[in-house]
């Protein structure tokens, strides 16, 4: 069944006229709808949760739907139509009561006074009549007043001495009928509810009391048939509710015991929000786990709950003013996070991403440290934040990707052109000469550039194919070296980041001149040994020799040296032509 259903359902049974209380069905009634309301909690919960990324359970409300709070009010309409007929039963009995007493006072007179048996027999069926159309009366007064009853009833059977074939049929026929309430009686064994095995065992004693009596020679029987099937029957219901005391008992203990959890957490030294945050969410966890919990007995639930909740106020009482005390705290993070978007806000809109990337990287580690503010505020500072960051980010992302994917590419083109070219070499170039090389310079220039991890060695490998096309050409070794270096130049000038790598090679080139020369000034060092030898010495030659090769080698140095600045200088001039142009051409009409 629906939510809606079972309002329907309750609503149709409340406003039946034929209405009356029944406590399995409105019982029924709370159980059914409370799981489907759990389910509407969980599913509100699930969607509160979906909706955003740092969504906690401490901060979710649950919201009666239409059909929750109609629901509550038909209980509270059930409760109260109960209520009045139970003041009206109670009207009723009383009534009852004081007609039943004045039926006995009449029938205590018939069989004293009456002298005409067919009369009084006439009287005494109208008693009976009577009697047996009455309600109920208070169940305090119903056993000695029905004792009463029945006692006169005995009494003018047995003592007086008329119609006794209709007496006979009427011992007979109540015979029957008691017998028919023993195996009712017998049969509320195979009922579950115990509250509908308890109120059928109410009627079916009222209606034995109704009956009148049996054979005396069969009494003692169907007394004894009556007692033991109603002793077994009262066993089960004392059971039953010494189960259900158990069971709340049980439910006590451990609502006492979240009392007094909730009392110890209460006490506790507030240091951070971080703490804050965690007892906040143990209490709400205990106040689930409460719910959960059954019922704790009459004279026990309600003072329990009132402890916990009491509890519970004064910890939320404590957090309210440490949250309130820390709000300066929190104001000077809040200032300081909105600092760094506007940061983030403009270095994003830069075109270099290096450096882009770099001052990004700053302001995130910025932010850590920038301190804490309230948690409903946290996620959207900080959602604003990464969305300057994951923006670059993802876009830097996608572009090395890119740039992985054609270096991957051109290093398979770069690969095919040396198992080219070292096959031609193999195969002899004497004829074609070096006009091939520059062919084959040109055309690998014009491949773009490979992941740098794979860069240097397949560079190498191309120099080494071109330095072994040279020496197949009979290129000496001094020209050879001269023509490897202006072939790395010419590569490093057609690179995407040329002046980077020239300025790389410079460096490079710069560091080794600083290294001849220290070999440089130790060499000359030791001229001062042989200062009174003349050059023959074999070992003052050897050491003049290895200056004269340490100055040429730093005179081809330097030479390089100066061939780099002059190609970095050509680089920037013609930027500068081109930024002219560009210039130019934006300026026209």
């Amino acid at each position: 069944m629906s939510k809606q259903e079972i309002v329907d359902e309750l609503q149709g049974w409340i406003a039946d006229e034929s209405f009356a209380p029944n406590r399995d069905r409105i019982d029924q009634y709370n159980a059914s709808y409370k799981a489907l309301k759990e389910e509407t909690l969980k599913a509100q919960l699930a969607a509160f949760i979906n909706e955003r990324e740092d969504a906690k359970e401490d901060e979710f409300d649950y919201k009666n739907e239409p059909e929750d709070i109609r629901f509550e009010e038909l209980v509270s309409i059930y409760h109260d139509k109960r209520k009045a007929l139970d003041k009206q039963r109670r009207e009723k009995e009383a009534t009852n009561l004081s007609e039943k007493k004045a039926l006995i006072a009449e029938l205590h007179s018939l069989i004293q006074d009456e002298e005409n048996i067919g009369k009084a027999y006439k009287h005494f069926n109208a008693i009976k009549q009577k009697w047996n159309e009455m309600g109920p009366v208070p169940n305090a007064e119903r056993r000695d007043l029905q004792a009463e009853y029945s006692r006169l009833i005995e009494l003018f059977y047995y003592n007086i001495n008329i119609y006794r074939e209709l007496q006979i049929n009427d011992l007979k026929k109540n015979q029957e009928l008691k017998e028919e309430i023993i195996e009712k009686i017998a049969l509320l064994e195979q009922e579950k509810s115990i509250n509908q095995v308890d109120f059928l065992i109410h009627q079916y004693l009222d209606e034995w009391d109704k009956i009148g009596p049996t054979f005396q020679e069969e009494w003692d029987k169907i007394r004894d048939s009556f007692k033991e099937a109603v002793s077994k029957v009262f066993d089960r219901i004392r059971e039953h509710r010494k189960e259900v005391k158990d069971e709340h008992e049980g439910h006590f203990k451990l609502k006492k015991e979240m009392v007094a959890k909730v009392e110890e957490i209460s006490l506790r030294n507030l240091e951070d929000i971080k703490n804050v945050q965690s007892w906040t969410k143990e209490i709400i966890d205990l106040q689930k786990q409460w719910k959960k919990i059954g019922y704790a007995g009459r004279g026990k639930n309600d003072k329990v709950w009132n402890e916990f909740r009491k509890a519970c106020d004064a910890y939320f009482a404590n957090r309210d003013a440490f949250l309130k005390a820390s709000n300066v705290e929190f104001e000077k993070a809040k200032a300081k996070k909105q600092s760094l978007i506007e940061k983030a806000k403009e270095i994003y809109k830069g075109d270099d991403r290096v450096a882009i990337a770099n001052q990004l990287k700053g302001l995130q580690r910025e932010w850590k440290t920038a301190g804490r503010v309230l948690p409903q505020e946290e996620y959207k500072l900080f959602k604003e934040f990464r969305k300057y960051c994951d923006d670059f980010f993802n876009r830097k992302k996608k572009e090395e990707e890119a740039f992985i994917k054609e270096a991957k590419e051109n290093l398979k083109a770069k690969e095919a052109l040396l198992t080219k070219f070292s096959e031609s070499v193999k195969a002899g170039i004497k004829e074609k000469g070096e006009a091939i090389i520059s062919e084959w310079r040109t055309e690998w220039s014009t491949i773009g550039n490979v992941e740098y991890k794979a860069k240097g060695k397949v560079e190498n490998v191309f120099e080494d194919v071109i330095g072994k096309a040279y020496e197949s050409l009979g290129i000496s070794k001094q020209d050879l070296a001269k023509k490897r270096f202006e072939s790395k130049l010419e590569m490093l000038a057609t690179d995407d980041n040329a002046e980077d790598a020239l300025v790389s090679e410079r460096n490079r080139i710069g560091q080794k001149i600083r290294e001849a020369q220290t070999s440089l000034a130790q060499e000359e060092g030791k001229l001062d040994f042989f200062k009174f030898s003349n050059d023959s010495n074999p070992l003052k030659a050897e050491v003049l020799k290895r200056i004269e090769a340490v100055n040429k080698e730093i005179a081809e140095l330097k030479s390089r040296k100066k061939q780099i600045d002059l190609t970095i200088k050509g680089i920037k001039k013609e930027a500068e032509k081109s930024e002219d142009s560009s210039s130019e051409a934006s300026a026209e009409p």
